[in-house]
């Protein structure tokens, strides 16, 4: 590798570790020299500022995770195989890179706003979801609502390890994602209230 490469990688992980543990706020530029190994001044030779690297970090996750479960469905035909694609893709590549993981989720409110007319990770499970009802795979429903319930089955269990320390590798819970997901894909419409079900006016 490249010494410049080598030392941009090591500048990049030196921050990731301090914005996770620290926040982007409240890290300093020194600090992430000292962890680095290298002067302040050649963080400025590649990045513009902590904000840029901050954000480089951010997008460069974001688009590759986007890709990779976009590249992860495509191949497949039907719903059920689309979604199981989806969510070992995603436990996959977020145990290849806890940190840089973790970071993108934790971050993910500082920068969504830069990237709201790109294609993005819940655009393609929410795409998938949508051409299914059209298709009749699975009953038509609030389509945004059934994306976040389903995201939500893998997301809380990375969020509740972030945040306790506690839980397994996402991959190791990557069959029971899966069926979990396949049921709230599956979920029934709800039945239109009858006169019996209203509740009688007080």
């Amino acid at each position: 590798m490249p010494r410049h490469s080598d030392t941009k990688h090591r500048i990049s992980r030196a921050a990731l570790d301090l914005f996770i543990t620290k926040g982007v706020t409240e890290t300093t530029t020194r600090e992430i020299a000292q962890a680095a190994d290298v002067a302040e001044g050649s963080i400025y030779r590649h990045f513009e500022s902590k904000e840029a690297l901050a954000w480089e970090l951010f997008r460069n996750h974001f688009q590759h995770l986007t890709l990779s479960l976009e590249a992860a469905q495509r191949p497949h035909d039907t719903l059920r195989d689309k979604a199981e694609a989806i969510v070992r893709t995603w436990c996959r590549l977020a145990e290849e890179d806890w940190s840089l993981f973790t970071y993108y989720l934790l971050v993910q409110h500082r920068h969504l706003a830069r990237v709201a007319d790109e294609d993005n990770p819940v655009q393609v499970l929410r795409r998938v979801i949508a051409d299914a009802m059209d298709r009749g795979e699975i009953p038509r429903r609030d389509v945004e609502t059934i994306t976040a319930m389903a995201l939500g089955v893998v997301m809380q269990p990375a969020i509740h390890r972030i945040y306790t320390g506690q839980g397994s590798n996402l991959s190791d819970n990557a069959d029971l994602f899966v069926q979990a997901v396949w049921t709230v894909l599956t979920l029934p419409s709800p039945a239109a209230p009858t006169g019996d079900d209203r509740e009688a006016p007080q």
